[in-house]
């Protein structure tokens, strides 16, 4: 699989990748009024990855080829940046940022 280009294979590349509601299916380029106009390009990266998750879970045993090349490439933060983002986006909605803090924001009583 290449960016930008049909999802044939084969041989000869007979064969190619067609959109069936929301999955895909294998046909053959000539049969049954299919032309290579109807087959699906390769879109490393769209940010919606549906295609991409089905083009990764195709299996020989259900009749598909297996997907070589970049699936998916696509600008996103990792796991790290993202939970990091978060814990930042918390800390600077609290009204307190230290335990004295929380200590001298509140009543104080003195006990004599």
């Amino acid at each position: 699989m290449r960016h930008g280009e049909k999802l044939v294979f084969g041989e000869n590349n007979e064969y190619g990748l067609v959109q069936e509601g929301f999955g895909v299916k294998v046909v053959k380029i000539g049969e049954n009024g299919i032309t290579l106009d109807d087959i699906l390009v390769h879109d490393a990266h769209c940010q919606d990855d549906t295609l991409q998750l089905k083009l990764a879970m195709m299996a020989p045993e259900d009749g598909f080829p297996i997907a070589l090349g970049v699936i998916r490439d696509v600008q996103a933060p990792t796991y790290d940046e993202a939970v990091n983002q978060q814990l930042d986006e918390v800390a600077a909605k609290k009204p307190y940022h230290s335990f004295m803090e929380l200590l001298e924001t509140n009543d104080i009583w003195e006990v004599s």
